[in-house]
């Protein structure tokens, strides 16, 4: 065979083949994309093949490929004529290049893409070209390219697993009857290349403890096929903001109380003598690289949870560290991206706005053109002198 001087490339709509649902009710999802083929002159395509399979086991990568997907085929042409649903653009001269459409659907049960140090699985499309040659005794030219495809999973909308997942984080635990730990968070969800914004309370049970060290750590279980000589169960810790008393870090955590902590010079750390409250920021990092995705059924299984940790100091000196964990999913970001905008708890100021059924100003001006010099002034004139009181709240008594 004689290769082409022609180049080959597969362009994908998206580099992502997002399934929606679990694997056992997600339905089937369809890549679409082109296959360019430039070259000098125009060549007559006899075949074109696009194929979805697993990505192949690098050299000198320690890393085995997992994935039990068998491979899909969408024949784009076939004796030099295209298959439909594909379709073809003519030979552009200016460009030197030839397209085609193609069309590929994908089971809901794929497994999704995750990479481990043992073991991984990803997915490739494969596009294989063959032309006639430039004479009827010449042999045919071949051209093959190969780009990578992640394969992701989301939860289904109105699903069991998006209501489990969107649910508010609020969870609250004690220590020995000496102190309560408690987090809250927007909700379960957390975004990679995102940032996650979650808030710890300290509240004291008993006297003579004392908070040495808050922190907040995201971490990652991992669960699949390993070799008995690798590490299996928690890995270290992915992404991990800690605050340290004695050098707080204003960028990623913030602590109040409501009154001014006690503090002596000759103890380490800071009395629990009222609620202390810990707000972090953890940034999430780019999936694929230091943190995978969610995975509940699949040759590797991957689950996330977040970790609120207090230091503790007691009266004899005795340290202990305290943690609090629920889990959390880890998912892809499928709508845009989401707006870092400032929290209502961490603002300086506590303001509450009273809704009322007074005309806004935009709408004010907006019906002005319509009112007289007259009736105008008796508007502004009324509003100026509207001594409205605010609104009261009735105090429920504590029994």
């Amino acid at each position: 065979m004689l290769f082409t001087k022609g180049r080959l490339q597969i362009i994908p709509d998206s580099p992502d083949v997002v399934v929606y649902g679990s694997p056992r009710e997600a339905r089937s999802a369809v890549i679409t994309g082109r296959v360019v083929y430039a070259t000098r002159t125009p060549r007559a395509v006899t075949s074109l093949v696009v194929r979805f399979r697993s990505k192949h086991e690098e050299l000198f990568n320690p890393a085995m490929s997992v994935a039990c997907q068998a491979e899909l085929t969408a024949i784009v042409v076939k004796d030099g004529r295209v298959c439909a649903p594909s379709s073809v653009q003519a030979y552009d001269e200016a460009s030197g290049q030839q397209e085609w459409r193609f069309a590929l659907s994908v089971p809901g049960n794929v497994s999704e893409t995750v990479f481990t140090p043992s073991a991984f699985v990803a997915y490739e499309l494969m596009g294989e070209l063959r032309t006639s040659g430039l004479m009827p005794w010449m042999p045919f030219g071949r051209a093959m390219c190969t780009t990578p495809l992640a394969v992701k999973r989301v939860p289904a909308e109105d699903s069991l697993w998006a209501a489990l997942a969107a649910e508010p984080l609020d969870v609250a635990a004690s220590w020995r009857s000496r102190l309560e730990l408690s987090a809250t968070a927007a909700s379960r969800i957390v975004n990679d290349a995102q940032t996650y914004h979650v808030t710890g309370v300290v509240r004291p049970l008993a006297k003579g403890v004392r908070l040495l060290r808050a922190a907040f750590e995201l971490r990652e279980t991992i669960d699949g096929p390993f070799d008995a000589d690798s590490a299996r169960g928690h890995a270290a810790a992915r992404c991990s903001h800690e605050l340290c008393l004695s050098a707080p870090s204003p960028n990623s955590m913030q602590m109040r109380t409501a009154f001014a902590p006690t503090v002596a010079p000759e103890l380490p750390g800071m009395a629990i003598d009222q609620e202390i409250q810990v707000a972090g920021a953890l940034h999430v990092p780019r999936a694929y690289g230091q943190i995978q995705y969610d995975i509940a059924i699949g040759p590797i299984r991957v689950s996330h949870e977040v970790v609120f940790i207090a230091q503790v100091a007691e009266e004899s000196g005795e340290v202990h560290s305290v943690r609090l964990s629920t889990g959390v999913y880890v998912l892809p970001c499928t709508g845009p991206p989401a707006v870092d905008l400032p929290r209502y708890e961490n603002s300086a100021k506590d303001v509450l706005l009273a809704s009322t059924e007074k005309l806004t100003s935009t709408e004010q001006l907006a019906s002005a053109e319509q009112m007289t010099s007259t009736e105008l002034a008796h508007l502004w004139a009324h509003r100026a002198n509207d001594n409205t009181p605010p609104p009261e709240y009735c105090a429920v008594a504590n029994t």
